[in-house]
């Protein structure tokens, strides 16, 4: 009998009343489609996520900056200085922006089909049960971070960017691609503006959405950066409460696991993919069926390590204190 059977029967505490993570990513990602359209209509100059900000305060895609750079073949300071800072947020929040931002994982669930759903289904499943495998058998050692094909499409679009000098990928960036449509779509509304664009960028999105839809993990070269940059992510990352957790109680539980999108294993991070791709999407946390996964913002290495350190720091005050004492005369 499957270790997931009959936890749904079960009425866990904290599982209801709750907005599905799906939702509040939802919620997120169609806030930033309206915070466009707002600066559209008051042509606040905000822009998009290709290229973001607020008066002298501006932000481009990480990518993007790269691909400047090498297009120019310079060394572009302002270039530098905004990859820094959006470094920066990778390594706080990880590949967050891959869960909750970028319009591909959105928008696929239109395109989807039963029949790839339930592949997509099957694909985490199997990655899960072999996590489970190597649990039974006493392996718990941490999945490494590996390069893969997308890190081919990285070099690549970094290379065809120096050689045609402009950033070639940004044609077919479906992010930007997403916005581009938006803002076309926008015009024609409200000043009559028909551009061909408007055919051909909503095709080039279908044909990503719809025919690549490995695209997030086979190729995009933006995720392959952030994984990159999220090497260095410590924070907000997926943890395991094991005095709740059902596989510390012998159950081989893999509920978490066989619903992880990036075909991640919270537990120990032994799963088909490193911790580095966690796009902190909360699936794990939302399915768990004894709640036992957290998000917090210091990960329990680091708390254990300061609540030692503390605990260490008060004995040493308490022996020093009852030397003290003993030393002086009555």
């Amino acid at each position: 009998m499957s270790a997931n059977r009959g936890h749904d029967e079960q009425q866990w505490p904290g599982k209801t009343g709750r907005m599905k993570t799906s939702t509040k990513r939802t919620v997120v990602f169609v806030a930033v489609f309206v915070l466009v359209g707002v600066g559209l209509a008051f042509s606040t100059g905000t822009g998009t996520l290709s290229a973001i900000g607020v008066g002298q305060i501006a932000a481009i895609c990480p990518l993007g900056a790269l691909e400047a750079m090498f297009g120019a073949w310079a060394f572009l300071p302002r270039a530098l200085l905004l990859f820094a800072g959006i470094a920066l947020v990778a390594i706080v929040f990880g590949k967050a922006f891959c869960g909750w931002v970028c319009p591909v994982p959105h928008f696929q669930r239109f395109f989807t089909t039963k029949k790839a759903k339930a592949a997509e289904h099957d694909e985490r499943v199997q990655a899960a049960k072999k996590s489970i495998v190597a649990w039974r058998e006493g392996c718990e050692e941490r999945t490494k971070p590996a390069l893969d094909s997308r890190h081919a499409v990285l070099g690549a679009t970094l290379l065809s960017a120096a050689v045609f000098g402009f950033p070639v990928f940004c044609l077919i960036c479906p992010v930007g691609l997403t916005f581009a449509t938006f803002i076309l779509m926008w015009r024609f509304v409200q000043f009559n503006e028909p551009t061909i664009g408007l055919l051909v960028f909503p095709a080039i999105l279908i044909v990503e959405f719809v025919v690549l839809r490995r695209w997030c993990h086979k190729i995009c070269p933006l995720g392959a950066l952030l994984s990159l940059l999220a090497r260095g992510n410590k924070t907000f990352r997926p943890t395991v409460d094991r005095s709740l957790c059902l596989r510390c109680g012998g159950v081989a539980c893999e509920t978490c696991a066989s619903v992880c999108p990036e075909h991640i294993d919270p537990y120990a991070d032994a799963g088909e993919r490193s911790m580095v791709e966690c796009t902190k999407c909360k699936t794990c946390a939302q399915a768990c069926p004894v709640s036992a996964i957290r998000f917090p913002l210091r990960p329990a290495a680091m708390r254990d390590a300061s609540s030692q350190n503390r605990g260490e720091a008060t004995l040493e005050k308490s022996d020093a204190a009852s030397s003290e004492n003993a030393s002086r005369p009555y």
